[in-house]
């Protein structure tokens, strides 16, 4: 399992104020809603958004990528490469990344064979029921989608807990900002886990001030002992089921 993967699941367990064992370096994310992923090709600039409270890395440089995963500790580094090859999965591999982001009709089956990295798809377009179910079967990470409308409307929101139901896989939601808790709050309660945001300390911080403000979900009456994968639409109850992801 990707230490990207097991973030994740800390993330939506410590949403639920469950004690879960953060390292230090981490703390900031204990008692956030989502995960806040920092993007940056600079290995200079990973000490800084660690300490800003960055709970992952991800680059689109590869030959950066040993820099940026000796830099950034025991942080997870992954790398967005849309179009990856065998040859690029060995020196990915080989840099110490974490997880790969990949586009799913560029790359090639034989570079995803590898089983401890995490595996993140791009998803730029939408895909028919068949389509999502048959993610599922990937057992994905999480997804990278485009960055939701704003506002969000109720159509948007029931759009994207589609996608997280029939791929079973939390969402990954790019912003150029730092979005507010409020739209933190809807993008939560649709399905997203983590959100990557510019590469930038300030930038970094204040996301993680506006997740720490998300409410946190309220147990549903009837939750089968588990954790929803998606929360209620507009209120606050459900969370992620950690062995749906």
């Amino acid at each position: 399992m990707s230490k990207f993967r097991t973030r994740l699941r800390q993330t939506a367990q410590g949403a639920r104020g469950r004690s879960i064992g953060f390292a230090s370096t981490a703390s900031t994310e204990t008692h956030s809603q989502l995960l806040i992923v920092a993007i940056t090709d600079d290995p200079s600039a990973v000490p800084g958004l660690i300490e800003a409270g960055a709970g992952s890395i991800i680059t689109t440089n590869l030959d950066a990528l040993q820099a940026l995963v000796d830099a950034a500790g025991d942080i997870p580094v992954g790398i967005r490469h849309d179009a990856t090859t065998t040859a690029d999965a060995e020196r990915i591999i080989a840099a110490g990344a974490d997880f790969i982001a990949f586009d799913h009709t560029q790359t090639h089956a034989e570079a995803l064979l590898e089983p401890d990295l995490g595996r993140v798809l791009l998803l730029e377009r939408e895909m028919s029921e068949e389509e999502l179910r048959t993610l599922a079967a990937m057992q994905l990470d999480a997804l990278i989608v485009a960055p939701p409308a704003q506002p969000l409307l109720v159509s948007d929101q029931l759009a994207l807990r589609r996608v997280v139901e029939l791929a079973a896989a939390p969402l990954v939601v790019p912003a150029a900002e730092a979005p507010s808790t409020s739209t933190l709050h809807a993008w939560r309660n649709a399905g997203t886990m983590a959100v990557l945001v510019p590469g930038n300390p300030d930038l970094v911080r204040s996301a993680i001030t506006a997740a720490a403000a998300v409410p946190t979900p309220r147990q549903p009456r009837d939750e089968r002992g588990g954790i929803a994968i998606v929360p209620t639409l507009t209120g606050d109850s459900g969370d992620f089921d950690d062995d749906d992801f």
